[in-house]
């Protein structure tokens, strides 16, 4: 499969894969350099973890990082959490353009997301957006067949079975269209 045809992931953290109980993305920046440190096997949600496996064994996937954990990681740290939490799957499967374009802190993801895929039009039907409710901004201002391809996770319950079926859904349609 080449890479074009494979679908991208935009794949947010906080409230998706990180409900910050007890440990968030500042305590994994803190912990980076503790091979040791209990952060790795809490920092991620279990059951979101499981989730967004699933979805990259039956889509294979490329991810995009859309998410201000950019702000505090590079890639080599970003690949390193992602490892030492059990998301080897997400970083092995990183886009070579791994980040939405940073915005301003206070940007909305929608216009990040918008700007990777003007840089990258072999993606354009080829794409889902996985965020939460309070970052995923500026997504109320995309068509609705648009907006059938952006899932919002609930604030502090993150991925679940409800949006992994509409992901499901909105990759599948993706495939088809690609087809």
């Amino acid at each position: 499969m080449n890479q074009s045809q494979r679908p991208v992931i935009f794949l947010d953290f906080d409230d998706v894969i990180c409900l910050n109980r007890p440990y968030g993305g500042y305590d994994a920046k803190l912990a980076i350099h503790d091979e040791s440190s209990e952060v790795w096997a809490r920092l991620f949600d279990a059951k979101a973890k499981q989730h967004l496996e699933m979805l990259h064994e039956k889509f294979t996937p490329w991810f995009v990082i859309s998410s201000s954990w950019w702000w505090l990681f590079d890639r080599e740290e970003l690949v390193e959490v992602m490892q030492r939490s059990g998301l080897s799957f997400v970083s092995d499967s990183l886009h070579s353009a791994w980040a939405t374009p940073k915005q301003s802190r206070q940007g909305m993801r929608a216009t990040e997301v918008k700007s990777w895929l003007a840089l990258h039009p072999e993606f354009s039907n080829a794409w889902v957006v996985i965020d939460d409710k309070l970052s995923g901004t500026g997504f109320k201002n995309w068509s609705r067949e648009a907006l059938s391809y952006v899932v919002l996770c609930q604030l502090e319950v993150g991925l679940q079975t409800l949006e992994v079926a509409q992901l499901h859904d909105a990759l599948e349609r993706r495939m088809n269209i690609k087809s």
